[in-house]
């Protein structure tokens, strides 16, 4: 079944493409001459591992002010290096990456409204099957790990409680540590926590704010004890980058 759902992925994936090499090869001439590529720039994209795939690459596909780094990936991801299941995906002209929209600012990527530096590292983390770990700094994987947790891209879009799975090297090397830190860990530690009958945090940060607010008003208040629980949520709130880090280290402070 899961074979089943990357091939109709596929198919529509490549639908356009498809069709446009059922054409005369004088209209994907044409085509190609419409997009706004330079002919140094056309060169180096039709003498890329997997050309056919990427000559047939719908008019307008990529944005005109695009940045050379992002286009350059854009492109090699129609490609057959190009990652399918973890990286983009255009749906009627528009970019996703899981559940969450992709847009770009020259070379930089903008998910679901964050902004993140396009490198070539970070870009070849988000397009590659098999990147060059070489090329990606502490920062970017940081930047990518965040965007697979917010994006979602790292599940099973048939069942979202499951990952995308697969002997890939991609997922073997940078995919599945991340599953286990967010997924599988989180998981045991709720079920640890629920035996003892003890809560555990939201990952919500709306909830984890509101319950901060709750715990530094009664500590204020006199109640003791609650130290260890600000510092959980603060640790939380630090992490999804929603607390900067001179707040976090004021509430610290404030909370002894």
């Amino acid at each position: 079944m899961g074979e089943q759902s990357l091939y109709e992925d596929f198919g529509k994936i490549f639908k356009p493409i498809t069709e446009q090499q059922q054409k005369t090869s004088e209209g994907i001439v044409s085509k190609l001459e419409a997009i706004p590529w330079g002919q140094p720039e056309l060169d180096a994209v039709q003498a890329l591992p997997g050309a056919e795939v990427v000559q047939a690459l719908p008019e307008g596909l990529l944005p005109t002010d695009i940045g050379k780094i992002a286009r350059k990936y854009v492109t090699d991801s129609y490609g057959m290096a190009g990652d399918k299941t973890f990286g983009l995906n255009n749906r009627g002209g528009e970019f996703f990456l899981g559940n969450a929209s992709v847009d770009f600012d020259g070379d930089d990527l903008i998910i679901d409204g964050n902004k993140y530096k396009g490198t070539k590292g970070l870009w070849g983390l988000v397009t590659m099957k098999k990147t060059v770990l070489g090329l990606a700094t502490e920062e970017d994987m940081r930047n990518y790990e965040q965007i697979m947790l917010n994006s979602e891209a790292m599940r099973n879009r048939k069942n979202l409680q499951r990952p995308a799975a697969n002997k890939g090297y991609k997922w073997q090397n940078i995919i599945r540590p991340m599953w286990n830190k967010y997924e599988k860990e989180p998981k045991q530690k709720v079920k640890r926590e629920a035996k003892k009958g003890s809560g555990f945090l939201p990952s919500d940060p709306n909830a984890l704010c509101e319950r901060l607010e709750l715990l530094m008003a009664s500590k204020q208040a006199g109640n003791t004890g609650l130290r260890n629980e600000i510092v959980s949520i603060c640790d939380e709130l630090l992490r999804q980058k929603i607390l900067p880090s001179d707040a976090y280290k004021k509430l610290m402070l404030t909370s002894k």
